[in-house]
C-alpha cells in the first residue's frame, strides 16, 4: 500500500507558487484547519508520510481502489484504445472525497477539536466529513447547498446515518445564511455554504473545516488516488498515453492526475479535466486573483474563476458546482499542460447511461463528464491507453439520472 502523499506544491517553482499565493495570509487558515493541515498548506517537501492510523482507516475503507480494464466500453465503443479505469466508487463511502478528509479529521482530533463544520453540494464531500468525523470520535454539521438538500435525499440520510447534523445552505443558522435568505435568495452554492462554515468555525474554537476542494493539501491527500494508480500500472506494465477525469473544484483530478502527469511527463499524448458547460470554470472562466468563498471574505488565489458571486443553475442535477477550480490545477491548465474540455449535462448523462448497461457501474453524475470524454477520444484516437477516474458511485443519484431515462 502507498503509505506516502506526493505534495501538489512541490511540482510548481516557489516563485510560481508566489504568484499563486501573494495575497494568502497562511494564518488565516489557523481560523479553519488543523495545524499539521496547516504545515502541510505551506510545505514545498516533495514527499508526506502518512500517519499509521490513516493507513489503517484506508485499508478499512477500502484503499487501494482496482484499476481494471473496461473491456464491454470497448467493444460498445468499438475501439482499438484500451480504457483503464480507477475505481474510486468501490470505496465504503462511495466516493473518493473519504481520501482527503479522514486526515484532516485525524489531525483535528489530534489536536483536540471536538466537532467538524463542512460544506456540500451533491453530498459526497458532506458523506465523507461525517465519516470521517465519527471515525475519530467528533461531531459533525454539514451545510448543504439546498438545491442538493432538496434533490438529493439519500445523500442527506446517509449523512445522518453516520451522526452528523445536515442543514439546507442558505440557512437560518448563520448571519450569512439569514441574510441571503431574506433578500429571497435560497437555492445557494458551494460558495456560500462555505461562508457560513467560516461563520460557524469564527465563532467556535473547538471547531475545524473538513475542506473537500479546491485547496493544495487536499489534493496532496488525495494524491494516494494517482500514486495507486502509478503502481497498478506499472505492475500491468502499461504505459498511459491519455489521462482523463472532471473537475469541479479540482480535488478528484489534481489528486488523480497530478502524480501521473509528473511520473509521465514528456511521455503522455493528452491529459484532460471535464467539466459541465453550465459550469465552465475551465473552458470560459478567468483566471485572476479571487476569493474561494461566497462573500468575498477569503483571501483571494490565482485561480480559474466565473466569479465568487457565481449561482449556478438551480435545476442543474449533475454536480460539478464550484465557481473556482483548484490553483494548482489552473495554474497546469493555463500553462497548456492540461486541457479542459465542457460537455452539456444531457449528453454526458446519458453517456453514462450507456456506460452503466455496458460495465454495469452506475457512475456519480460527475464522472459522467469523464465518461462522455473517453467516448469522443475513442472517436478522434486509435490504439491509445486511456486512463480515467471513476470519482463515485450514482446508486444515491438515481433521482438525477431518471431525468434522462
Amino acid at each position: 500500500m502507498v503509505n506516502q502523499w506526493l505534495n501538489v506544491r512541490s511540482l510548481i517553482s516557489e516563485e510560481d507558487l508566489y504568484q499563486i499565493y501573494k495575497y494568502e495570509n497562511i494564518n488565516e487558515y489557523l481560523k479553519f484547519h488543523p495545524v499539521n493541515v496547516v504545515e502541510h498548506a505551506r510545505s514545498i517537501e516533495k514527499w508526506i508520510d502518512i500517519p499509521t492510523p490513516v493507513l489503517e482507516s484506508y485499508k478499512m475503507i477500502g484503499r487501494q481502489t482496482p484499476l481494471v480494464r473496461a473491456y464491454r466500453l470497448e467493444k460498445q465503443l468499438q475501439t482499438n484504445n484500451k480504457i483503464y479505469l480507477k475505481r474510486e466508487d468501490l470505496l465504503s463511502n462511495g466516493s473518493f472525497k473519504i481520501t482527503s478528509a479522514l486526515p484532516q479529521a485525524y489531525y483535528g482530533a489530534l489536536e483536540g477539536k471536538k466537532s467538524v463544520f463542512t460544506e456540500t453540494g451533491a453530498g459526497q464531500t458532506g458523506v465523507a466529513a461525517a465519516l470521517a468525523a465519527r471515525l475519530n470520535g467528533l461531531d459533525c454539521k454539514v451545510f448543504m447547498v439546498r438545491t442538493s438538500y432538496e434533490l438529493k435525499k439519500l445523500r442527506r440520510l446517509m449523512m445522518e446515518m453516520y451522526g452528523a447534523e445536515v442543514l439546507a445552505s442558505p440557512s437560518k443558522d448563520t448571519k450569512a445564511g439569514r441574510a441571503l435568505l431574506s433578500n429571497g435568495e435560497s437555492n445557494g452554492s458551494i460558495a456560500l455554504a462555505t461562508s457560513e462554515v467560516m461563520e460557524c468555525i469564527s465563532e467556535n474554537s473547538d471547531s475545524f473545516n473538513i475542506a473537500g476542494s479546491l485547496l493544495d493539501f487536499v489534493l496532496t491527500y488525495n494524491s494516494i488516488v494517482g500514486l495507486e494508480t502509478i503502481k497498478q500500472l506499472d505492475e500491468e506494465g502499461v504505459q498511459p498515453d491519455i489521462i482523463v477525469g472532471c473537475v469541479g473544484g479540482g480535488s478528484s483530478f489534481g489528486g488523480f492526475a497530478l502524480p501521473l502527469i509528473d511520473r509521465y511527463k514528456g511521455q503522455l499524448t493528452q491529459v484532460i479535466c471535464t467539466e459541465s458547460s453550465s459550469i465552465p470554470t475551465l473552458t470560459k472562466g478567468t483566471y485572476c486573483y479571487d476569493h474561494p468563498d461566497g462573500e468575498g471574505l477569503g483571501n483571494k488565489l490565482l485561480m480559474y474563476s466565473l466569479g465568487y458571486d457565481f449561482k449556478p443553475p438551480a435545476m442543474h442535477a449533475s454536480g460539478l458546482r464550484y465557481h473556482a477550480a483548484s490553483p494548482i490545477v489552473s495554474y497546469f491548465v493555463n500553462k497548456g499542460f492540461i486541457e479542459a474540455k465542457a460537455y452539456e449535462e444531457k449528453e454526458a448523462m446519458l453517456s453514462a447511461i450507456d456506460f452503466s448497461r455496458a460495465e454495469g457501474v452506475i457512475a456519480s453524475p460527475e464522472s459522467s463528464y469523464t465518461i462522455h470524454a473517453i467516448k469522443e477520444i475513442c472517436h478522434e484516437y486509435d490504439n491509445k491507453n486511456i486512463v480515467a477516474v471513476i470519482t463515485g458511485n450514482g446508486q444515491l443519484d438515481l433521482e438525477s439520472y431518471g431525468v434522462f431515462l
